[in-house]
């Protein structure tokens, strides 16, 4: 077996890293041995959407792990060939019961938590365009907050941590 060194550095959030500079971030690493089966596992791909209707963001509270009970951003796993402003679409259609039209790309984060979980997240920026929301098997609860209430919200730590983080550099809180 071939151990391979893993790079100690990684490029976090598509703007700025840990310390607040565009660029790579050091990041404790092993080896790799070449030849087991760590190197086939990938980072799951995903999108998430900062869906806004006038003054007010869509947040669903999860109904399973992680972060269960907790306020999240709605998205999902980006499928083979679609586009992330179609996975959001597909997304906040299948969870919530509405319609969006998406504007573009807010950010990417990284979200690593070893041993098993990594994932690419693509944050879109969304507006409502027609449609009820009402929560599907993954969500609890859905619906519009406005700003005064994501700050009460946040206060009471009912939305999850990474996604307060998201909507604090997207300057929602």
């Amino acid at each position: 077996m071939v151990l391979w060194p893993r790079t100690n550095q990684r490029r976090v959030n598509a703007n700025r890293s840990e310390n607040g500079k565009e660029g790579l971030a050091e990041v404790p690493r092993g080896n790799v041995a070449i030849g087991s089966h760590d190197h086939l596992r990938n980072p799951r791909i995903g999108c998430a959407g900062i869906v806004r209707r006038g003054n007010e963001v869509l947040l669903g509270r999860r109904e399973k792990e992680p972060a269960r009970g907790l306020w999240v951003l709605p998205g999902g796993g980006v499928d083979f060939g679609e586009t992330f402003a179609e996975t959001l679409q597909r997304e906040v259609s299948e969870e919530v019961g509405i319609e969006i039209d998406v504007e573009g790309v807010f950010n990417v984060f990284e979200l690593i938590n070893p041993p098993n979980e990594h994932r690419v997240i693509v944050y879109l920026n969304a507006r409502y365009r027609s449609g009820q929301p009402v929560a599907s098997s993954d969500l609890s609860d859905v619906r519009f907050f406005d700003t005064d209430e994501l700050k009460q919200m946040s206060v009471s730590k009912m939305i999850s941590p990474f996604v307060e983080s998201v909507l604090r550099e997207a300057e929602v809180l």
